[in-house]
């Protein structure tokens, strides 16, 4: 590419500390020379920062400079970049001035899609970064780094050798017929189980970016009046809920969320499930029902200061299928103990911040946010697609049909290739990249 793009590369503001213009392609250091003066760049060393002065059409500021030469900088390009005070108008006259001396105003991503035709990332680290910038939760951020250091296409690669394993059997086999048999079936059976097994496990760890993408919800349980929204206060620190001694103040569902080992989790206080006449809390009931229903976890409570009754026992059959976690509350007055996995005083707060680290234990959310994970619909479909193909050649295996094994291999390789950009449409690159924003 002979072009050189310019964009600003922080966020645009009307007033900020500073603002970074970006530069890319092999007039940039040219161009920035004719904007930018300081002490010893007309012989400028790459890497290295230069105090002076930046010159747009009716302004001057005090900059800093600093030029990365190629191939060793981030899009594979020269790449220059000014360091201006953060105003909207320093920012807008400079960008200007450098267009004026030849540069262009960059599309969406496109310095990152430089680097991805320069061999700088692949496709799907690309996308990693695309994660990375726009994550909501501590747990995007950390997937969406495994994806962009390469954590997924280093596993990728893995699969698609064995692949090639595969494929070199069955090609021999083709090529010499006679020495088929065992020798070849065998052996290309392991490989291709090999691949399946790696592929199942790649593909089922989209549900694992799913919990860092959407969070995980947890319903609180229980009858009328055993402490539910007094635990829903003490585990978001806030007075979210009303809290009182009548029976049935909870009519609705009430939500709030907080944080879990980087994962958004969203608390539901439910009404208090029990047989009623009125008219509004049986919708609260319904609604309430269909919450815990829907729940990934399940806080069932249970009052100590009051013997155990057939309700709450008729209670507990109905979510007892659910991942829970049975949960005596009022220890400090119980006079009629459980069998439950923690006892908590939710008015005072003992025993929450123990139940919440159960909850994440329950929720295996440490395990889950472990491995590197497939964040994206074209991802979870490659890699599906592959693991289909792998399949049905398993499936060819047993007939001994080497034409339909050799095409359902090079199927699931092809499939492997577009995740990481090496067989891709240029339709699916330059869409994957204008999601990217200006400068990125």
């Amino acid at each position: 590419m002979k072009d050189t793009i310019v964009a600003l590369a922080t966020p645009e503001v009307e007033r900020g500390a500073i603002g970074i213009i970006r530069m890319s392609g092999e007039d940039a250091l040219s161009i920035v020379k004719k904007v930018f003066s300081a002490k010893g760049f007309d012989s400028v060393e790459p890497n290295k920062m230069y105090l002076g002065k930046v010159q747009a059409k009716n302004f001057n500021d005090r900059a800093f400079c600093m030029y990365c030469k190629a191939p060793k900088s981030y899009t594979g390009e020269d790449i220059v970049e000014l360091h201006t005070h953060g105003g909207k108008i320093i920012i807008q006259g400079v960008i200007r001035e450098l267009v004026a001396c030849g540069a262009r105003p960059a599309l969406p991503g496109e310095f990152t899609k430089r680097a991805y035709l320069n061999g700088k990332l692949n496709l799907a680290e690309a996308e990693g970064l695309a994660d990375m910038i726009n994550a909501q939760s501590e747990a995007e951020v950390n997937q969406a780094y495994r994806l962009m250091k390469g954590e997924v296409s280093k596993g990728i690669e893995e699969i698609k050798n064995v692949l090639l394993q595969a494929s070199a059997n069955i090609e021999v086999a083709l090529d010499y017929p006679e020495e088929l048999l065992e020798d070849t079936f065998s052996p290309t059976k392991k490989l291709l189980e090999e691949a399946m097994e790696k592929l199942k496990e790649l593909y089922d760890s989209s549900k694992q970016g799913a919990v860092a993408r959407e969070g995980v919800s947890i319903a609180l349980c229980g009858l009328t009046n055993v402490g539910k929204s007094s635990l829903m206060n003490a585990i978001l620190k806030d007075e979210r809920a009303i809290v009182t001694d009548i029976a049935g103040t909870t009519r609705d569902v009430l939500a709030g969320s907080f944080m879990l080992d980087g994962v958004n989790v969203e608390v539901l206080d439910t009404a208090g499930i029990r047989e009623s006449s009125d008219v509004v809390e049986k919708i609260g009931i319904e609604r309430a029902t269909r919450a815990i229903e829907g729940a990934d976890l399940v806080l069932f409570l249970q009052d100590t200061s009051l013997p155990e009754s057939d309700e709450e026992l008729e209670l507990y059959d109905k979510v007892k299928h659910k991942k829970h976690i049975k949960v005596s509350n009022k220890g400090d007055i119980a006079k009629y103990p459980r069998a439950s996995d923690i006892i908590i005083e939710a008015k005072n707060g003992k025993g929450v911040q123990e139940l919440i680290a159960m909850m994440a234990d329950k929720l295996e959310l440490k395990r889950k946010l472990k491995s590197p994970v497939l964040t994206r619909e074209r991802q979870i479909y490659a890699v599906g697609e592959s693991l289909q193909a792998v399949e049905s050649a398993l499936s060819a295996i047993e007939f001994q049909t080497l034409d339909c094994i050799v095409v359902d291999i090079k199927t699931a390789y092809s499939a492997l290739a577009s995740l990481t950009g090496e067989d891709v449409a240029e339709s699916v690159v330059d869409e994957i990249f204008s999601k990217f924003c200006v400068g990125k």
